[in-house]
């Protein structure tokens, strides 16, 4: 037993203690054949469920843009890094028209793999219905309408759509229950928060949204993000905080999109030191040249 037979067995009978010994040590033999079947069983469960679920990341992420499009006097970048192998968040450049995109940032409510496939039903319906309505307030309407009917699980989903015009330089956009993007303006170094009325999608059947109307000029810093940002905790169990994010985008305005979104994330997690992330994190940024 000891070199690994555990089929092996004493065959004692001298109808005394040595025999009652003898009978325990090999039901002892027995239980660990069974105890040691199991764990290799709930081991190759695991190991399949664990390559299940990695091959569930490469499937979401390949929801998400590979690369930022190209737009003449537009620095834009996009990121995510989920905290789990799949998460919620997600973020889009929908090509409305010839002449606009279309920015979406979102965060479906819970995490894990049902947060990971309403985000997939999510983000396939908001981006069907955005590339064919230029009407950011329409658009997202009729998005909630279908999410509405197919959610049966009471989850909903926080996002913020702004459609960018190109040739007027103007951000129109929506905000159904997301925290506000960043809006740093050249020029000032106040940071204004692109606020708008409206709930979060999957709730109601018919939402009511605000749109608003910005212009956008040469300098001006749009930073887009979910709550994995601000809601970070470090050991004392302090916030990230918007008023520290709003400080480093200030100090980082002269830098390109992608090095901003990689300044933020190397800030968070050094506030956040040996805490774990625990919320997804997706950032966009949109800097006018």
């Amino acid at each position: 037993v000891g070199k690994g037979d555990l089929d092996y067995r004493m065959e004692v009978h001298t109808r005394d203690a040595f025999e009652d010994l003898a009978a325990s040590f090999n039901r002892m033999a027995g239980d660990l054949t069974e105890h040691i079947r199991s764990l290799r069983l709930t081991t190759a469960e695991k190991e399949r469920i664990q390559k299940e679920l990695e091959i569930a990341r490469g499937i979401q992420q390949s929801f998400l843009p590979e690369t930022a499009p190209q737009i003449p006097g537009i620095d834009l970048e996009g990121l995510n890094l989920p905290a789990a192998e799949v998460g919620g968040d997600f973020y889009d450049f929908i090509p409305v028209g010839s002449t606009s995109w279309g920015l979406v940032i979102a965060d479906v409510s819970g995490k894990g793999v049902p947060a990971a496939l309403f985000m997939a039903l999510s983000r396939t319906l908001i981006r069907a219905s955005a590339s064919r309505n230029p009407d950011p307030v329409a658009s997202i309407r009729e998005a909630n309408h279908s999410i509405y009917l197919d959610s049966k699980t009471s989850m909903f989903v926080t996002l913020f759509y702004a459609i960018l015009d190109i040739r007027k330089k103007t951000l129109t956009f929506v905000n159904a229950g997301h925290n506000p993007p960043l809006l740093l303006a050249s020029g000032s170094e106040g940071v204004a928060l692109l606020k708008a009325r409206g709930i979060a999608l999957g709730v109601i059947d018919e939402v009511d949204l605000e749109p608003v109307e910005v212009a956008l000029s040469p300098g001006d810093v749009v930073v887009l993000y979910t709550d994995g940002v601000t809601e970070a905790t470090n050991e004392r169990d302090e916030e990230y905080g918007l008023a520290r994010l709003s400080s480093l985008v200030s100090e980082s305005r002269g830098l390109p999109a992608k090095e901003i979104i990689n300044a933020i994330v190397r800030d968070v997690t050094a506030f956040a030191g040996s805490r774990p992330q625990f919320d997804d994190i997706t950032l966009m940024v949109l800097k006018v040249e």
